[in-house]
């Protein structure tokens, strides 16, 4: 072994701890992968690095070693003391306790110059996130190499200077081991108070829009590129007409879906996933923890919890997860609501139509500006535990002339819109979570079928899924209406204007439900919180509570009586022993439109001669709902 060897190896911890200083000019700080990464190994080497130099294994007093060269290393170092000579198997423990002290300083070298190459362009940029004021830390001398003198022996001191670089390095790990404590301590706060980095707001914030000229254009694809071949391979190989054809179909189409909803969440993640070239989401709504159960599409982070929150947009919570399950899918998340004003151009950007709404106003608004501007329609629906799936205006590409003929469209099939169907939703009804999605799996099933051009497509049926009998029916559509007003040659609706103004008393959107009936006078309407001082007052009263049987299981204001709205007519009796004729009735719901309802028919009933005791009847406008956001926000919200 010769003195070249030996030198190498004695100098390794301190060659390797220069490198420290060097090294650290060229890293960026991270701070979440700083404490996710490095965390452990820094601070074991720290915790080595401090008990070393406590522990007094490196004094104050000088030693200098002396390699004879050609001379085994064991056998032939010398090392004087201040105290004598040292020879043998003393000398060999010195020597083993010098070798081990230069391994800590070269694992503390390499561990935090690991941190800092991985983390930041300097140590000041760890030390002091700021920027503005450098924290000034204590240098430390490193040695160059040993020289290597062929003809004379090696020697190396470790005399005050290597001390101080020792103390020096001491502190250098102190204050770094403090300022990870406090930046972890910091992260940590945030994700508590559930507070977000100013930057990560901002991308939030500017995640969704309002603009539809966001909307991208899509370029044809040509070629399908490696990575889109991996990711999409399964689908590729299919044998029956879909392949790579298929797949440049459809990442060369634009697909807009109405709704991020339980019907949604399963369209959106599919269609995702699939490849498709460009996806539109449009939902106004926020998350809400009563979705959840559904709408498997968002997170719990991401809902409210109380009444007084208000949970991320529906369309954007559903991009992030998109993207999520594929990053390189574009899509454009739209925080408004459908209505006459912007259906018809949102409908014609794009070549096919998704919906997954909630409420017959927007199916009436959809299906007549598919109509207008040409596009396919795939419609879906879900309640309780049943759901329907089927396909509007659209036609097979190898369909002969005889199988030409106009299928029916939305308003074919239902001509007058009904009131009374339209008062059924799932938050009034209720709804089997697994039954929105199974719906939407298969309006992804269908959507793809329509842009590709394989299979046969839903556009001549209708399908009706009973979850309870895991049965599935589908029935034939009948031909177009003659005299259909939006498909017919005779169509009286030919602008979304007309549309509009067909659809004044249809149910819209939960924000703006059915219009409460405009013949209750204004003293008949109280809030909420007027009804909460007749209570605080103790006057006495009736508080007829007209929900479902199932919705007042869920939860009820004390001393309310249940009387569903649909067996009011036949129990107005009833309302009159309670009311003895000389207690108000208080009508109440979840929404305030019920009871609005029962309002009306018991103040028709009054001035009949037909409520026999009822003394005076009010509406409480707002329900429930109202209840909690301005009177008790620990009631039970659904």
């Amino acid at each position: 072994m010769n003195k070249s060897h030996h030198t190498n190896k004695l100098n390794d911890g301190l060659s390797k701890s220069k490198s420290y200083d060097e090294d650290s000019e060229s890293c960026n700080v991270d701070v979440a992968s700083m404490m996710g990464q490095a965390r452990s190994s820094v601070r074991g080497a720290m915790s080595d690095a401090d008990s070393t130099v406590g522990g007094g294994l490196v004094t104050p007093r000088t030693r200098r070693m002396m390699v004879g060269e050609g001379e085994n290393l064991e056998n032939s170092t010398a090392i004087d003391d201040d105290d004598g000579a040292m020879g043998g198997g003393k000398s060999r423990s010195i020597l083993r306790g010098f070798r081990w002290w230069s391994d800590v300083v070269s694992r503390v070298s390499r561990s935090a110059s690991s941190l800092l190459n991985q983390h930041s362009p300097n140590l000041n940029d760890i030390l002091d996130g700021t920027g503005d004021v450098p924290l000034e830390l204590p240098r430390r001398g490193v040695h160059d190499s040993i020289p290597e003198d062929p003809c004379g022996p090696i020697t190396m001191s470790i005399d005050e200077g290597n001390e101080q670089e020792v103390f020096a390095l001491r502190e250098e790990v102190a204050l770094l081991k403090k300022k990870v404590l406090e930046l972890e301590e910091e992260r940590g706060k945030e994700k508590s108070s559930g507070e977000m980095p100013e930057q990560a707001n901002h991308d939030v914030q500017h995640a969704s829009t309002t603009d539809i000229n966001d909307i991208p254009s899509i370029t044809p694809i040509q070629m399908l590129r490696p990575d889109q071949i991996s990711r999409y391979s399964r689908q590729l190989l299919l044998n029956d007409g879909f392949g790579v054809t298929g797949q440049k179909k459809l990442l060369s189409s634009s697909i807009l879906v109405i709704g991020a909803g339980g019907i949604g969440s399963t369209v959106l993640l599919y269609l995702a996933a699939a490849g498709v070239g460009h996806i539109t989401i449009v939902d106004y709504d926020c998350v809400e923890m009563s979705n959840l159960h559904r709408q498997v599409i968002h997170k719990d982070v991401d809902a409210s919890k109380r009444s007084d929150e208000v949970g991320m947009n529906k369309a954007l919570s559903a991009k992030q997860a998109m993207l999520s399950l594929n990053p390189t899918a574009s899509c454009t998340a739209l925080a408004v609501m459908i209505c006459a004003d912007n259906a018809l151009e949102l409908v014609s950007k794009h070549d096919v139509v998704v919906d997954a709404c909630d409420n017959p106003q927007t199916r009436y608004l959809l299906n007549d500006a598919c109509i207008l501007a040409g596009k396919p329609l795939v419609s879906g629906s879900a309640m309780g535990t049943e759901g329907q799936l089927t396909v509007y205006n659209y036609q097979p590409p190898k369909a002969s002339d005889q199988q030409t003929k106009r299928t029916a469209c939305y308003r074919c099939l239902y001509p007058k819109p009904v009131a009374a169907e339209g008062c059924k939703s799932c938050s009034d009804n209720g709804v089997l979570g697994m039954v929105p999605g199974a719906i939407g799996i298969l309006q992804a099933v269908e959507t793809i079928k329509v842009v590709t051009g394989i299979g046969n497509t839903m556009h001549d049926r209708l399908m009706m899924y009973d979850s309870l009998h895991c049965s599935f029916l589908n029935i034939k559509k009948p031909p177009a209406r003659p005299k259909c007003a939006v498909c017919s040659t005779d169509a009286t609706i030919k602008t979304m204007k007309d549309s509009e103004t067909s659809l004044e008393n249809v149910r819209g959107p939960s924000v703006c439900a059915m219009p409460i009936p405009g013949n209750l006078s204004a003293e008949q309407n109280i809030s909420a919180e007027q009804y909460d001082e007749v209570r605080k007052q103790d006057q006495p009263h009736v508080l007829l509570d007209v929900r479902v049987v199932q919705q007042f299981e869920m939860c009820a204001l004390e001393g309310s009586v249940n009387l569903p709205l649909e067996q009011l007519e036949s129990q107005l009796e009833m309302v009159g022993e309670l009311s003895k004729g000389e207690l108000p009735v208080y009508c109440l719901c979840r929404r305030g439109i019920a009871s609005a309802e029962a309002t009306r028919i018991i103040q028709k009933s009054i001035e009949d001669g037909n409520a026999i005791g009822v003394h005076s009847v009010f509406n409480i406008a707002g329900g429930l709902n109202s209840w909690v956001n301005t009177v008790d926000s620990e009631f039970p919200q659904y």
